[in-house]
């Protein structure tokens, strides 16, 4: 009884310490640059319903080379050459408007073959193919929750 009765006041013990802890809130994230919005901006005015005379991209890095290209921001050709720029996003928790974020075209694989760009709030704007033109679409939604494979930021 005696050792039941320690063990009971042990568990309450380290359950009052873990508990007492601190917790820690995540911070906000900073407020879009200038740079992040006008990229947004740009990549929007692609939308079939935004600007109906404007080219479509061959491709989804075509795509978004363009957008960064009218910013003044020089991205390598490839989805897997711009999977190497700038500097690795940890989660996708941590996203901001304008970082790029990559898909594979399988779902088991892990080799890029899709890029986009976060736009916020878990959407993306991206170009599947030129007969679809570019589009807006959720990282939530079944097919790209399970190809996402990172985010990279290359905005200052």
């Amino acid at each position: 009884m005696i050792r039941r009765l320690a063990m009971v006041a042990a568990a309450l013990v380290l359950g009052a310490c873990r508990g007492s802890a601190p917790v820690k809130k995540a911070e906000p994230p900073p407020p879009p640059s200038p740079i992040a919005k006008a990229i947004v901006r740009t990549a929007k005015s692609y939308l079939p319903e935004e600007e109906s005379k404007r080219k479509v991209p061959n491709d989804c890095s075509d795509f978004v080379g363009k957008v960064f290209s009218e910013n003044g921001i020089a991205l390598p050709r490839t989805s897997e050459g711009m999977s190497l720029a700038g500097k690795r996003v940890g989660s996708s928790r941590d996203l901001r408007m304008g970082d790029l974020v990559f898909f594979s075209e399988k779902q088991i694989s892990r080799i890029v073959g899709h890029v986009g760009i976060y736009v916020g709030k878990g959407l993306f704007i991206h170009l599947t193919r030129p007969e679809d033109g570019v589009t807006m679409d959720s990282m939530y939604n079944d097919y790209y929750r399970k190809r996402y494979l990172t985010g990279r930021r290359v905005l200052p």
